[in-house]
């Protein structure tokens, strides 16, 4: 299993979170809320050589710091392919709703499709296209690990679909799809604390299981 580090990034707090596998020979960053020099002091000497910064789908809150990590780094900029029109489009990355200074952050380098695997080191993250908070919501699945961005919360929470491009129904097929996943799996989400499969699977009306 691959190492996991937070970081509650700024703007309305979303989570920051460096996975590295066990030797540290791989870093991917995922969602970029905060900055370089915040994170340092948890994210150590790993966090600079990235073989890329993942987004889970393109909300200003989640990308805040994309920019800086990208002139950092130079690690490639991914993204699922159905958002990549938003990183700079400030309507679509809702930057105008949130209150946020910028509503442009530049150009992806490459788009993500379900089922697609990352290589990190010598572990890999899965790609599942989870649309419904967004058109083009991913999240990433690691040996023990979800990264669930915006799709899945802790206590049952759910993203939003009252953005640009939400859906209810999307989104319901999304969790759905999560919730079947092994119950031991760890839940890394966009906002608030770590869960569980098997506990999300207890608050949710529509759980499959």
């Amino acid at each position: 299993m691959g190492r996991i580090l937070t970081f509650p990034g700024r703007g309305i707090g979303s989570n920051c979170y460096l996975y590295t596998d066990d030797a540290e020979t791989g870093a991917v960053l995922i969602d970029p809320s905060a900055s370089p020099e915040a994170t340092a002091p948890i994210f150590g000497q790993a966090a600079r050589r990235l073989s890329a910064i993942l987004l889970t789908h393109a909300h200003a809150d989640h990308m805040l710091t994309l920019r800086e990590w990208k002139a950092a780094t130079g690690a490639p900029v991914l993204i699922g392919r159905f958002d990549r029109y938003a990183l700079s489009d400030p309507v679509a990355n809702v930057a105008d709703l949130l209150g946020l200074p910028t509503g442009d952050y530049g150009d992806a380098d490459g788009t993500l499709e379900d089922g697609e695997e990352i290589a990190v080191g010598r572990e890999k993250l899965t790609v599942l296209h989870t649309p419904g908070h967004t058109v083009g919501s991913v999240c990433f699945l690691g040996q023990n690990a979800l990264f669930s961005g915006d799709t899945l919360f802790a206590f049952g929470g759910v993203g939003r679909t009252d953005f640009f491009g939400g859906s209810d129904d999307a989104l319901c097929d999304s969790v759905m799809r999560l919730l079947a996943l092994p119950p031991d799996l760890s839940v890394y989400p966009g906002h608030g604390p770590k869960t569980t499969v098997s506990r999300e699977r207890n608050y949710h009306h529509y759980n499959p299981i």
